[in-house]
């Protein structure tokens, strides 16, 4: 063993009887480090735990990074993109990407469910709520919103199916006196006026981030598509009255421009949307209608909107002939299901059944929500998205849409930093008292130990390997005493904060394990480096006044 860890280790064995006078100071040193240590830990865990459940909740609202149409602005309005040219099956591959998700937003007014004060005439007035409705479709990453939600449940959205079912924050439910299978009255502008909608309350979410939770609820992209009118759908009818003795089929269109150009069995596009027919024998009518648009004066017109089809398939009985009975006869019409029409002509019947490919809408979305692995790859997957999509659309962090949000979440790095250096000078300065009374307490020894040949630096040494063992030992206790208390505190949430100011209920508490560590090996590292300056002093003792000392 190294004599000078030898005489250290000597030092700190306290024999039964003797008196020391540096016993209570190096208990107040150890217990000031302990102490520091803890709060070091403490605040390191506090910070690092408040960041990550703020940063989740606020990523559950809105991913990692967000593409949007190139046409888009600020307000909560979503413009149509169209999904089919990003490559959304690259991105899922990329080792960086959790999850792929599209979404649409849409702001509207809901109506609560009774009234709120009484008029002269008895007539209820209503509150109303201006909100945000997201629209989210099959691929919903449903997670985050499973661990908040209160009551109820996340209904099932898919591709094909409209869903009049919504996801409402308590705040909402609360101020519009809504609950579980309620019915709300929802009122969503447009250009031609308001349009009002019946949504059906099927979960209430909580997350504790007020300014999102008073805005945000959850709708079936599919509503939005469709009051957007995003995509055509087409369909083919009948009409009930015949035109020059000759049956009628007519195009009907939604969606689009309204500039609407058809294609009947794959003929090129043009403006008629009627065709005559002769049903003397079984045939199929297929239709293709798409709106267009143009680009400038003299400028030829293009498609604008992804088009849609539809089949229309005559099944005909009897002896039908080429024309109605007379040129504007009504057709005697038999409606079987919402698809299939049987029609009486002029000596026969044929039978009408409509076949769509339930229009082009799900081709678009107001935008494509992309979840990273980690948050720290945040710009590293910002930079790999831009590459899959391209300059022509926006690509967006989290980061950037939440600024205010993110800049407060750094600042409290700052807090952490300004703590971190306040305890170290305090266990600088309990561990530089501490060292000065052993010194003055084994003034004698140091006499003895330099009479025998000793040199300056190994007798330093002593006191500096004896301080370094008070500093571990402090350490570990503070160690121990930090992981207690936060433990503690995540099993049993005794810390609490009210959530409207601080975005959680409880104070989070998370470890992060390599900052730990390296605040552990930092302030060792640099409490031992200031036991170098103290130690000064036993050069300043004399063998012959050492030795005399008492």
């Amino acid at each position: 063993m190294n004599t000078e860890l030898y005489i250290a280790k000597r030092m700190l064995e306290n024999k039964k009887g003797e008196k020391k006078v540096s016993k209570p100071i190096v208990f107040l040193a150890i217990a000031g480090i302990t102490l520091g240590i803890a709060v070091m830990l403490l605040s390191i865990s506090i910070a690092s735990g408040f960041q990550k459940e703020v940063r989740e909740k606020i990523i559950g609202f809105g991913s990692h990074v967000q593409i949007s149409s190139s046409y888009s602005n600020q307000s909560f309005e979503s413009s149509p993109l169209l999904v089919d040219d990003i490559a959304i099956a690259d991105i899922k591959a990329d080792k960086h990407v959790n999850h792929v998700q599209v979404f649409a937003y849409k702001p509207a007014i809901m109506q609560a469910k009774e009234s709120q004060k009484e008029e002269e005439n008895d007539t209820g007035i209503r509150d109303i709520l201006g909100v945000v409705f997201k629209g989210v479709s099959s691929d919903f990453n449903k997670t985050f919103f499973q661990k908040h939600l209160k009551e109820g449940k996340i209904p099932v959205f898919n591709k094909k199916n409209e869903n009049d079912s919504i996801v409402v924050s308590r705040y909402i439910a609360n101020k519009l006196q809504l609950g579980i299978n309620d019915k709300v009255a929802t009122f969503f502008v447009k250009q031609e006026g308001p349009k009002q909608r019946n949504l059906i309350v099927a979960g209430i979410y909580e997350t504790g981030l007020e300014d999102f939770d008073k805005q945000f609820c959850f709708i079936d992209i599919n509503q939005v598509r469709k009051l957007n009118e995003w995509g055509i759908l087409t369909y083919l009818q009948v009409e009930e009255n015949c035109e020059h003795g000759f049956v009628v089929l007519k195009a009907k269109v939604f969606g689009g421009n309204k500039n609407y150009r058809y294609s009947w069995n794959n003929s090129p596009y043009s403006i008629e949307e009627k065709q005559i027919l002769c049903p003397i024998k079984d045939t199929v009518i297929q239709l293709v209608a798409s709106d267009f648009e143009s680009n400038g004066y003299l400028e030829p017109i293009t498609q604008k909107s992804i088009a849609d089809t539809a089949w229309l398939t005559i099944k005909t009985t009897g002896q039908n002939k080429c024309d109605c009975e007379t040129r504007t006869t009504a057709l005697n019409a038999e409606y079987l299901n919402d698809s299939v029409t049987k029609y009486q002509t002029n000596g026969g019947t044929f039978t009408a059944t409509l076949r769509t490919s339930g229009g082009s809408a799900n081709h678009y979305s107001g935008g494509v929500e992309v979840l990273l692995n980690k948050f720290g790859e945040l710009e590293q997957g910002e930079e790999i998205i831009e590459r899959y999509v391209g300059p022509q659309y926006n690509v967006t962090t989290i980061v950037t849409q939440n600024e205010e949000i993110f800049n407060w979440l750094e600042m409290l790095d700052m807090n952490v930093y300004i703590i971190i250096g306040l305890m170290i000078i305090v266990a600088i300065i309990n561990m530089t008292s501490a060292l000065m009374v052993l010194i003055l307490e084994k003034t004698q020894m140091i006499g003895i130990l330099k009479a025998l040949g000793a040199t300056n630096w190994s007798v330093r040494k002593v006191f500096i390997y004896n301080g370094a063992y008070l500093i571990l030992k402090g350490m570990i206790y503070g160690n121990i005493l930090a992981l207690l208390v936060i433990f503690i505190q995540k099993q049993f949430h005794i810390i609490t904060l009210p959530q409207e100011n601080y975005y959680v209920s409880v104070v989070p508490m998370d470890i992060p394990v390599l900052a730990l560590v390296l605040v552990n090996i930092g302030a060792f590292i640099i409490c031992y480096l200031a036991l170098v300056i103290p130690s000064f002093i036993v050069t300043k003792i004399t063998p012959v006044k050492a030795i005399k000392f008492d």
